[in-house]
């Protein structure tokens, strides 16, 4: 009974205190995702890309003037087919991504998961590649970024080619 009182006397309190102690209005959408198109610039040979899934969108301004983005893709699949070829791969790109921007501008972006890239994230090598792991981009009010990967990477296009 003690432990219900008190959760009551806490919910209480932020109801009367106000908006301003209160969490921001936050956003969200499901946004269904169906998008083909040809890459013929990464692999050396034309590449017809068709992705498919739902993506949930979360937004949230804070009343500090902070904003949170965070993009979940739970069934997110990319088919990638060698036009030359007709080798075609399916990969999982369910991310998810987590944005927080602050006031001053300066933002952390990190991306978790699953990711199609068209940059390898450990050497910088163009192409198309799946990165499995954890990745970390930090840019601060200056405009000075640092990134942090952990994790591995597949290079598609050999897989196209093979």
């Amino acid at each position: 009974m003690r432990r219900l009182s008190v959760l009551l006397l806490v919910t209480l309190a932020a109801l009367l205190a106000g908006p301003s102690a209160q969490a921001a209005e936050v956003y969200h959408e499901r946004v269904p995702v169906d998008d083909r198109f040809v890459n013929d610039q990464s692999c050396g040979f034309p590449v017809e890309v068709h992705i498919t899934g739902v993506a949930i969108i979360i937004e949230q301004h804070g009343n500090d003037g902070s904003f949170r983005l965070f993009v979940g893709q739970p069934q997110i699949k990319a088919t990638m087919t060698n036009l030359d070829t007709g080798k075609t791969i399916t990969v999982n790109i369910s991310g998810p991504l987590h944005i927080t921007e602050q006031p001053d501008g300066s933002f952390t972006a990190v991306e978790t998961g699953l990711w199609a890239r068209r940059v390898n994230p450990e050497t910088g090598e163009a192409g198309l590649f799946l990165a499995v792991g954890r990745r970390i981009s930090t840019v601060d009010a200056e405009g000075n970024e640092s990134v942090q990967f952990v994790g591995h990477v597949i290079d598609l296009c050999a897989e196209l080619a093979a």
